[in-house]
């Protein structure tokens, strides 16, 4: 229960029960000022008119026909109530009060709430017994003359007891929704901060098990569409990421300790031998031998410390808008020299295209380790063709094909992971890491990277199909 309390959903709902109460409460204010304040305004206007009239009355007709008026009025069973009383003798003369109010004596000439009693008819006509009331009134005295002796009070009142038990009806009802909207924002504040804790504390456990190694936990979702589910929703897309660089780092160490212990091994064997052997020219070979066995690690090294760091987005701070063909006609030039010396003939197909977002450096490693590829395992072909041209979907799409022996569709995937070599390539040098490169600089640039048979835009000859690279870029937006 106190953990609920101390929630910050709780403390949002408190602050917004007492914002929500003070609306309430100015909002009855307004509706007191609008009905009852405007009533009392015209119930004084009324009591002055009327001692008007009985002033006017007093000045033309004298205190004959004051009399006869007051009597006359307090025949009327309404909410009107008068008393007229003569001074010095302080005879009641007329008015349906018994006695003048207190209230009228300390008023001196103001507005003077006051009770009075009053008689209660039944149904026949008869007195049953008095009540209290209150009443508004006010008192002045009319003299016949400034230097006259006698004088005469008149207090003229209505009755408001009907106005003042509605407003206190009023007053209790908005006490009343009051003290209802404060428990309410209470209660409903109580249940939101458990339901917001407990998809809070589902995240906690999830994230407390990822913490004692357990990757494959995810955040439960709801289904609400909120913003907690698009919270969960981004935190397992971080989660799953990471797993996958978990899984891959992992499979970097495997892959690292089972393919590179025979170069170690070998490389401390030759050491070993050369040791042992005075002979110059054995340990010359050892050295030379040895020097290119540290040369291929350090090659295997940086490319997997450059597809590590593709795959942490690093890239991503050097993209900007690239022309693809003007890449692809750089790249084609320098590699047109060992293309010739590998006995290829290296194509270059342009059409022009829209530009794309993306990093120049990273894409011409791309094409590079897709050339280098080719060069290296399309034994007995004799072409190559690097094309770049626009497709109907909008895309950029980048292509490099052989007509060497290709790929078998059921190893197309596989290739594209690390230390991945088919067995007809074990002769050939190489880490197995140019392909899964292309394949993190193609995600790094969200194009799609696809290994299909050549089917190359100049004509091959008869059943040459090869191996064809195809990465589609999608076109740079608008920012």
């Amino acid at each position: 229960m106190w953990r609920l309390l101390r929630t910050t959903s709780f403390r949002f709902t408190l602050i917004f029960v007492l914002l929500f109460t003070c609306a309430v409460a100015v909002l009855g204010l307004v509706v007191y000022r609008v009905s009852f304040g405007e009533a009392a305004r015209q119930t004084d206007i009324a009591i002055d008119k009327e001692l008007a009239v009985l002033a006017e009355l007093f000045a033309s007709e004298g205190s004959g026909m004051l009399t006869r008026v007051i009597r006359q009025r307090t025949a009327w069973r309404d909410d009107r109530i008068f008393i007229l009383i003569g001074e010095p003798s302080g005879a009641l003369l007329a008015g349906n009060l018994t006695a003048l109010p207190e209230q009228a004596l300390q008023a001196e000439g103001d507005f003077f709430d006051f009770e009075f009693e009053r008689p209660v008819v039944d149904a026949a006509g008869r007195e049953a017994g008095v009540e209290n009331r209150q009443a508004r009134g006010k008192i002045v005295r009319f003299r016949s003359s400034p230097e006259a002796e006698q004088s005469y009070l008149v207090v003229a009142a209505h009755d408001v007891a009907a106005r003042e038990y509605l407003q206190g009806r009023l007053a209790n009802a908005f006490l009343l929704i009051l003290t209802i909207t404060i428990i309410l924002g209470v209660f409903i504040g109580l249940l939101f901060s458990r339901s917001l804790l407990s998809r809070v504390e589902a995240v906690s456990k999830t994230a407390r098990a990822i913490r004692a190694g357990d990757l494959s936990q995810r955040i439960p979702r709801t289904g609400a569409g909120d913003e907690v589910d698009h919270l969960s929703e981004n935190l397992n897309s971080m989660l799953d990421q990471i797993e996958r660089l978990m899984t891959g780092m992992k499979d970097v160490s495997d892959n690292i300790a089972h393919d590179l212990r025979s170069p170690l091994t070998r490389i401390r064997n030759r050491l070993t031998y050369a040791l042992e052997d005075n002979t110059a020219s054995i340990k010359a070979d050892a050295l030379q031998k040895t020097l290119e066995e540290t040369e291929r690690l350090l090659g295997i090294f940086n490319a997997l410390l450059s597809i590590v760091r593709i795959r942490s987005g690093e890239g991503a701070r050097s993209m900007g808008l690239v022309d693809l063909a003007a890449i692809a006609e750089e790249m084609a030039e320098l590699y047109e020299p060992a293309a010739r010396d590998a006995d290829f003939e290296l194509i270059l197909v342009v059409t022009p295209s829209p530009l794309v977002t993306g990093s120049r450096e990273l894409i011409s490693q791309a094409i590079a380790n897709s050339l280098d590829n080719a060069l290296k395992y399309a034994v007995g072909g004799t072409r190559i063709e690097l094309k770049v041209e626009p497709v109907e979907n909008g895309d950029v799409r980048l292509s490099i094909t052989d007509n060497g022996p290709g790929i078998p569709p059921e190893d197309r995937v596989r290739v594209l992971e690390r230390f991945v070599r088919l067995e007809r390539s074990r002769s050939t040098s190489g880490s197995g890491l140019g392909l899964s490169l292309v394949a993190a600089i193609a995600s790094a640039h969200g194009a799609e990277l696809r290994l299909e048979d050549g089917r190359p835009s100049t004509v091959w000859a008869k059943g040459e199909f090869g191996l064809r690279i195809v990465i589609d870029f999608p076109p740079a937006t608008e920012e």
